[in-house]
């Protein structure tokens, strides 16, 4: 880290350092009476907002690390100028005026503390302004107004413990405190110069220089003296007396004093430790909510304090050289950019650091930490022991509140790890039921979050073993209102929820409203990973209702999206795959959406539901290629991989009813009509039981298809008129093509029929034909939508069909026409991929 040509060097300090002593110097402004009184408000504005320590962003929007004078007199401007811009009042340019007058102001009494005694002077006299009288907050004196500043106040509290502070320093401290103050006020010459200020370091006659120069020389807080310090002031008996004695210290006590004229060759920098570890500690938030990258300024200063050759001084017997945030932030770095041997150091050097403080609770919580690293690079059975220890020395320590969070994380992590249940020896119950009902009940006396994050599990717990349905609404209702109590990240994650459930109960619109709702929200808070998952909903959601180019401008937009956790980013990234691999089969691009699920295949995949929804695309592209023995062959094989791993601890229902849905395809493409209509009652039965709306309409698709394959015409017709309603509602754009064309296809060969009123239908040709039209018409609509050119082709041979039968010739020319074009158009999407 350089300044310049000149090497920086930090000065560690607990409370003072030269940004403190600026911001002394604009409370005794304010206290004396030197601002305006219109531009108060403003000032202490600014005051409060350095005092609170809020984090500030330069003009370049970069966070500032280490405040500077230049930092302070920019926000000086911006105080003023907003408080202008909130009132109606022209003032004709006075604000810009007034705030160059206070920066000049400030600057010149920084520019005129020459010495050690001038700084003396300085902060001893800004403990006047403090009284004791509850009274006496404003006097008037000489038509000058000033004020008193009660010691309990925020003001009065930063000017105590500055004066305090700096009283308890000892000499060389106070030295190398000075040394920083020269540097520290170095940067704003240029912009001291152009406010009209005046460098006069000997300044040991301010009138005569007043009036000589003509420029702003105000010490409203004492007048500077002739240095003790100085050298360039003294006479020459003066300079030798002075570097006598400077040499005796130097040999006796190692005392070094420093002078505003040394060359030192280096640039020493003040850095509080209350601030620093604020900043550290809000970083640390940040990276591990929201992903925040480390700002440069932040790593460099942090490698100094840890540098072991560094040359760093102290004051205050201040020490943070092996400051563990720092080692926490290097480990979120570098876990987020999947470096697991980085990682592991850096947590590794955590831990050592609190071993050696004998700090148990930190040590588990830096179990966890272990735990987790151990998890994102899929090293499960690591990441179990390290959970046992942790859970072991929180019970040795009797923390209830760490305990629940362990056990929450253990518990998120068996939901996607359930194979592991039967290693684990720490945990008593082996059920997963069991685990959450303690979950909820303790988290409750812990933290709202936890609460709230417990029903959360329960929700999806009872989703996966399929209901009752009001059930996990109840879950739903309660963990939705308790993080509405909490704040707005825990509230995104149950909208996230919600959205979910309303998704898979078949309520399109509540499911779209709380995604929306989630991702504003993700947006104002700035958490990219949640914007990132709510970004791939909307997607989903988009492709559902049919919107492909908005499906396609998200995924473009998913691709190039600043996600600091890689780990994250690749699990949501393969589910942006998995709607591309969608949209490529519709387009009968099969080979490359068959090289899209090969890539899917080979990543490392630690989420459960994510493998699921792989191995359902999987056997997807399998049944799209004509591949039938494959795609059940990799079915049955999924399906029995899940019956094994749930089948003592939970089952997941929505996924075991879609792969079978998908085996009812295969068997219906296939010719099996008896197994498959058989299958797909039981789902049926299985779906409506649990509440999945959707999957119920889905499988009475498939079984009207199978009717209509099996010739039975009449019960596909009827079966049809009583699910429309309900498939319309789904707002389901595939779903709604497809039902839409098997009514179609029942309506042309009822209407070929001579004897469908035989069985109770009383429609005539004419109707059927005409429905047939009506219903083929906006299939094809669909099915363009969608850009789904396989079932185009099944429809307009399905017209074609027709056209035959009733000798049509335009509508057999029509159904050819667009055949012709459509096998054009999927020869020209097979040669852009994969043939």
């Amino acid at each position: 880290m350089t300044g310049g040509d000149s090497t920086v060097k930090l000065l560690l300090s607990e409370d003072i350092s030269p940004h403190k002593i600026s911001l002394l110097i604009l409370i005794s402004f304010y206290a004396s009476g030197e601002i305006p009184e219109f531009y108060v408000g403003a000032v202490l504005t600014l005051l409060v907002k350095y005092l609170d320590k809020e984090l500030v962003n330069n003009s370049k929007e970069e966070l500032v690390v280490i405040p500077d004078i230049n930092d302070i007199c920019k926000g000086i401007e911006q105080s003023i100028s907003n408080q202008y811009s909130s009132t109606d009042y022209d003032d004709g340019g006075k604000d810009g005026k007034a705030a160059k007058d206070l920066q000049l102001k400030l600057l010149q009494e920084l520019w005129n503390i020459t010495s050690v005694q001038s700084l003396d002077m300085l902060i001893t006299q800004s403990f006047s302004h403090i009284t004791s009288s509850s009274s006496l907050y404003q006097i008037k004196s000489d038509n000058v107004l000033r004020r008193s500043i009660s010691p309990k106040s925020i003001l009065g509290a930063f000017v105590r413990k500055i004066v305090t502070t700096f009283k308890l320093l000892h000499f060389d401290e106070v030295s190398l405190l000075f040394q920083a103050l020269i540097d520290y006020r170095e940067d704003s010459s240029r912009l001291f110069h152009s406010l009209g200020g005046n460098i006069n370091y000997a300044a040991h006659n301010e009138d005569v220089a007043n009036k000589n120069t003509g420029k702003y020389q105000a010490h409203p807080l004492g007048t500077p003296r002739k240095s003790i310090v100085d050298t360039d002031c003294l006479n020459e008996s003066d300079r030798k007396l002075f570097e006598n004695l400077e040499s005796r210290l130097s040999v006796n006590f190692n005392i070094n004093i420093t002078r505003a004229s040394d060359n030192k060759g280096y640039k020493l920098v003040s850095l509080p430790k209350t601030d620093i570890q604020l900043l550290l500690d809000k970083q640390i938030g940040l990276l591990e909510t929201f992903g925040t990258e480390t700002p440069k300024a932040l790593r460099d200063v942090m490698k100094l304090m840890t540098n072991p050759s560094s040359n760093t001084s102290s004051i205050q017997n201040t020490s943070f050289n092996n400051l563990p945030s720092y080692y926490y932030i290097q480990y979120l770095e570098r876990l987020y950019d999947l470096d697991y041997h980085g990682a592991f150091h850096s947590l590794h050097q955590y831990f050592d650091y609190m071993v050696s403080n004998n700090s148990k609770y930190f040590y588990h919580f830096a179990l966890i930490s272990c735990a987790s690293l151990h998890h994102y690079f899929g090293e499960d059975e690591k990441a179990l022991d390290s959970i046992q220890e942790a859970i072991s020395v929180a019970r040795e320590n009797k923390d209830n509140s760490t305990l629940t969070y362990i056990l929450c994380w253990l518990f998120n992590f068996m939901r996607n790890k359930p194979d592991l249940w039967g290693q684990q020896t720490f945990y008593h119950n082996n059920n997963v039921s069991h685990l959450l009902n303690f979950l909820i009940r303790v988290s409750q006396m812990v933290s709202l979050q936890l609460y709230a994050v417990s029903y959360q599990f329960e929700t999806l717990s009872m989703m996966d073993q399929g209901g009752p349905q009001f059930k996990y609404f109840e879950a739903l209702l309660k963990a939705t209102y308790i993080s509405l109590t909490d704040g707005t990240i825990s509230f995104v994650k149950s909208a996230e929820v919600a959205s979910t459930v309303w998704s898979r109960v078949g309520n399109p619109y509540l499911s779209a409203m709380y995604a929306e709702l989630a991702l504003n929200l993700s947006n104002e808070s700035g958490n990219m990973s949640n914007e990132l998952s709510l970004l791939i909903r909307r997607a989903y959601l988009s492709y559902d209702k049919g919107d492909i180019e908005e499906t396609c401008s998200l995924l473009e937009s998913i691709k190039t999206f600043p996600c600091r956790n890689l780990s994250v980013f690749k699990s949501l990234n393969l589910r942006r795959l998995i709607i591309s691999a969608k949209i490529e089969l519709k387009r009968r691009r099969y080979r490359f959406a068959e090289k899209l699920v090969e890539r899917m295949m080979g990543e490392s995949i630690q989420e459960l539901e994510l493998k699921y929804e792989i191995a359902y695309m999987d056997a997807e592209v399998q049944l799209s290629l004509g591949n039938f023995s494959r795609a059940l062959k990799k079915i049955s094989d999924h399906l029995s991989q899940i019956e094994a791993l749930h089948s003592k601890i939970q089952i997941n229902l929505h996924t075991t009813i879609r792969l079978n849905l998908l085996r009812c395809k295969i068997f219906n493409d296939s010719g099996s009509h008896g197994k498959a209509i058989s299958l797909a009652i039981q789902q049926i039965q299985n779906a409506k039981k649990a509440g999945f709306r959707s999957l119920t309409v889905e499988g009475f698709t498939i079984f009207v298809s199978i009717l209509n394959n099996m010739g039975k015409f009449t019960s596909a017709y009827k079966l049809i008129t009583s699910i429309m309603t309900e498939t319309l509602e789904l707002n389901n754009l595939e779903f709604i093509s497809c039902i839409k064309y098997e009514f179609a296809r029942t309506c042309l060969y009822l209407g070929l029929s001579e004897a469908n009123d035989l069985e109770g239908l009383t429609s005539s040709q004419k109707e059927l034909f005409k429905r047939f039209l009506s219903f083929l018409n906006s299939s094809i609509s669909g099915y363009k939508q969608l850009q789904d050119i396989a079932n185009l082709e099944k429809c307009f041979e399905l017209e074609n069909t027709m056209a035959k039968h009733k000798q049509l010739e335009e509508l057999r020319i029509h159904a050819t026409k667009s055949l012709e074009k459509l096998n054009i158009k999927a020869i020209r999407e097979v040669n852009r991929g994969f043939s």
